[in-house]
């Protein structure tokens, strides 16, 4: 008779896989549906965040927590925009522990440099041809107001070079204070507070 062999642990390859480094599918959903867009987000945030972890701890060697705590907030905002679920987690736990003034911090920042080394290593063995790098912002005469609404309705991140380029412009629209405000707000990946800003703000004076 033969005898019956049981067949692998549970724990093997048919285990459930961990989570992505990148939920892509999440990611161009979280985008309107579109892969240019998302791409180009991937591209972006592979270009803007490497001196992300050395910037917080230059941040915190100068004893200006609420610089780090900004740093780490940013971080986390783009970590979900760009769906990289275990650097989102990792950076909200530095920032809610900079923010209460609890927990290891060296433990935490090392694991948010480990995970966004993951994000970075993903991101730098995939094809980016189609993500251009980010464009110059056009101008906001012309209805360049309506294309940074339309960039803060769709989360495009591209809308913190809009607003840098078009300072002068904007200015004239929000007033000094208003750019500061709006750009705070798109730097910190508040899209909402943005739009709530540029409606409550643009006017004929604007200051």
């Amino acid at each position: 008779m033969t005898q019956h062999t049981p067949g692998p642990p549970a724990s093997s390859s048919d285990a459930p896989d961990a989570a992505p480094v990148l939920d892509i599918e999440a990611g161009v959903e979280r985008l309107m549906g579109s892969r240019a867009i998302y791409l180009r987000a991937l591209a972006r945030f592979r270009h803007d965040y490497r001196k992300t972890v050395p910037a917080i701890r230059g941040a915190l060697a100068g004893g200006n927590a609420p610089q780090a705590r900004r740093l780490a907030h940013t971080l986390k905002g783009a970590a979900g925009m760009i769906e990289a679920p275990a650097l989102h987690v990792a950076a909200l736990a530095l920032e809610s522990a900079l923010r209460d003034g609890a927990g290891d911090i060296d433990a935490l920042l090392a694991r948010v440099d480990a995970t966004l080394g993951e994000v970075l290593r993903e991101l730098d063995g995939m094809v980016l041809s189609q993500a251009e790098p980010p464009p110059a912002a056009a101008p906001v005469s012309s209805g360049g107001l309506a294309r940074l609404r339309a960039m803060l309705d769709i989360g495009d991140g591209a809308a913190v070079e809009q607003v840098a380029a078009a300072h002068s412009e904007l200015a004239a629209h929000l007033g000094q204070e208003g750019v500061e405000e709006l750009s705070a707000a798109v730097a910190e990946f508040d899209y909402e507070r943005a739009l709530a800003l540029l409606d409550r703000q643009e006017g004929p004076a604007g200051r």
